[in-house]
């Protein structure tokens, strides 16, 4: 309501700061389209990447000792800040050859009367030399990963009619999930609905007021719930993993913990006064050290800041096991979500693919339902005929252009990883230990031709799109 009331004043200048939090999918949609037509200049701190995607036209990167400007939005920031690095590297590693090869030749020179004066004057040359800093590219942020103790069955989650509520007062029903192995499931739909009430009654803490529930074969399952509860708030960082392990060494207790960012006297903090961030850290810790094959999360990312959102999104795409997850965060639901469940009144609908999947089906939903509603009413004239013709054309093609945009996007990437990846092996290719090694440079160049192609097919594959993308605009 505050957040309303501020939009509605129309000021010049609008400043946000995690506008996104607690706000259910439909909303944020709502927010975004107001915030793009909104005539002043916004400023915004958010941790909400999709979000950042849709509005921002300017990123601010604020670290601990400077400000750096992009400009674009949050994906835009991602790839130039990767090229900025890339080039800060190349620029870094050819000084400290030059660098190198200065010393060496003074080392070698510097005492023989002969060479004497030479390596003197070198010796000034690198006096001279401005040297630049290590690139700081990648701040330190948290690295880890699940693994299971022992593979589950195929079929992980069953859920047939059920109906969830309170005091057996139900909020949405029926709902139906056939969860198996090596899926990833998202839960989405608006606040209210019930879609913490339906992980709490999977896990037992709240019972199901119809229907029933059962897990496969071998399903061991683990918990993260948003409020951040499955803590101890007594304990120290340290006891809290240590007693769940006693019979690990406390040096591999503490290198687990350090692999979270917490290390040194960090894990003797108690853990009721831990931040959320801390407090997050500290539960994901639990869960990767316990080794489980099914993973519940509830609103995972809540706490969690960008570069630590990334860990989890790789440790969980990594994942050998299962995943249902509750977010809003729709950027992390696109990145690892191989299905989306969405909750209403009207219980459970599935829909088999990511987030933009998600929204194109809705979409394309409400488009044949809105049709259907009027071709269900009588006498239509031959001019609202035209026009529902009409209106019907545009949305299918809005809808083939935002593929497209997500298709080039997505080739951008792949070009950029295998233009790396080429680099990488022609670095290796001139190296004089594998030069002169036959077999070591015949397995190089089946690795160099293999990536050529790779790229040469993106390439082509992304020309095409752009050209379809560039006609499209044009007709």
């Amino acid at each position: 309501m505050a957040l309303a009331k501020l939009l509605l004043e129309k000021r010049d200048l609008l400043i946000l700061d995690e506008p996104t939090n607690h706000l259910d999918i439909d909303t944020l949609s709502w927010l975004e389209s107001y915030l793009q037509s909104y005539s002043g200049a916004l400023l915004i701190v958010s941790h909400d990447r999709y979000f950042l995607d849709k509005i921002a036209t300017e990123v601010y990167e604020l670290t601990r000792h400077s400000i750096q400007s992009y400009k674009g939005n949050y994906s835009d920031y991602v790839r130039e800040k990767e090229d900025r690095i890339r080039l800060q590297w190349k620029k870094y590693e050819k000084q400290q050859a030059e660098i190198a090869k200065l010393e060496d030749f003074v080392d070698r020179n510097l005492a023989r009367a002969s060479t004497t004066k030479r390596a003197q004057s070198r010796r000034k040359q690198l006096e001279k030399i401005e040297r630049l800093e290590r690139p700081k590219g990648h701040e330190k942020g948290p690295h880890f990963q699940f693994k299971v103790n022992e593979e589950s069955g195929n079929i992980v989650l069953v859920i047939e009619s059920a109906a969830i509520g309170h005091d057996n007062e139900i909020i949405s029903q029926p709902i139906n999930i056939d969860l198996r192995k090596h899926n990833i499931m998202a839960i989405v739909g608006p606040n209210g609905v019930g879609k913490s009430t339906l992980l709490k009654s999977i896990l037992g803490k709240i019972p199901f007021i119809k229907g029933h529930c059962r897990f496969g074969t071998n399903v061991d399952v683990g918990y993260y719930d948003q409020e951040l509860k499955n803590v101890h708030g007594s304990k120290t960082v340290l006891s809290e993993i240590w007693d769940d392990h006693p019979l690990i060494p406390e040096k591999d207790i503490r290198s687990v913990l350090g692999s979270f960012l917490f290390s040194g006297d960090d894990v003797k903090k108690i853990v009721h006064n831990l931040s959320g961030g801390e407090k997050a850290r500290l539960l994901l810790t639990k869960l990767a050290m316990n080794n489980h094959n099914f993973l519940i999360f509830d609103e995972p990312t809540n706490h969690l800041d960008i570069d630590s959102k990334e860990v989890l999104e790789d440790a969980l795409l990594n994942f050998s096991g299962t995943v249902l997850f509750v977010s809003h965060d729709r950027y992390f639901i696109n990145k690892i979500a191989t299905s989306v469940l969405e909750i209403s009144q009207a219980g459970s609908k599935l829909f088999l693919g990511d987030y933009d999947y998600y929204i194109d089906k809705k979409e394309e939903q409400e488009l044949i339902a809105n049709e259907k509603k009027k071709e269900e009413n009588l006498n239509v004239s031959p001019a609202a005929s035209s026009a529902k013709s009409d209106y019907k054309v545009s949305k299918t093609a809005q809808k083939e252009e935002r593929k497209l945009k997500r298709e080039i996007a997505k080739l951008e990437e792949v070009i950029e990883q295998l233009s790396t990846q080429k680099i990488t092996i022609e670095t290796k290719m001139s190296q004089p230990e594998i030069f002169s090694n036959a077999d070591k440079m015949q397995e190089f160049q089946v690795q160099l031709t293999e990536c050529t192609q790779q790229l040469e097919q993106a390439e082509q594959l992304w020309e095409e799109k752009s050209l379809a993308l560039e006609n499209k605009g044009t007709n």
